[in-house]
């Protein structure tokens, strides 16, 4: 009976172990199924291909492909997230210093949780639960 039960105890462990990385991590790596999971989420969101990745250009940030951004406000908390997307995991790398520098001027409030991170070739910032919804 002692062995049944710690296997369940340790089969249990495991899915709520399974369950908490599969809720964590980066968006969606496709810019259409990051824009379609947030406007699902009931964001405000944009895909935007062409005027945010030639300013990043002429701001000196090479490769970008797509931008793209959503905005919600739950339980009265904006919550917000971008999504830059590049052509490789080399220039996502490269353009880390100078997006971080941006993300953290986009970012208004103090007391909000902030998340800024790259994955692959992708950089993303925003908000927890904005990041959530976009996967």
């Amino acid at each position: 009976m002692k062995k049944t039960l710690r296997l369940v105890a340790l089969a249990l462990v495991l899915v709520m172990t399974v369950a908490a990385l599969a809720s964590c991590g980066a968006p969606a790596k496709d810019p259409d199924d990051a824009l379609a999971a947030l406007k699902e989420n009931d964001y405000k969101a944009v895909k935007d291909l062409v005027v945010t990745p030639n300013v990043m250009k002429g701001l000196g940030i090479e490769g970008v492909t797509a931008v793209v951004s959503g905005s919600a406000e739950i339980d009265e908390k904006l919550e917000h997230v971008t999504i830059v997307y590049f052509a490789s995991k080399d220039d996502a790398k490269d353009a880390m210093e100078k997006l971080e520098e941006y993300a953290d001027d986009e970012k208004k409030d103090e007391d909000t949780e902030w998340v800024f991170k790259q994955s692959g070739a992708m950089i993303y910032y925003g908000t927890p639960a904005a990041i959530k919804a976009a996967k």
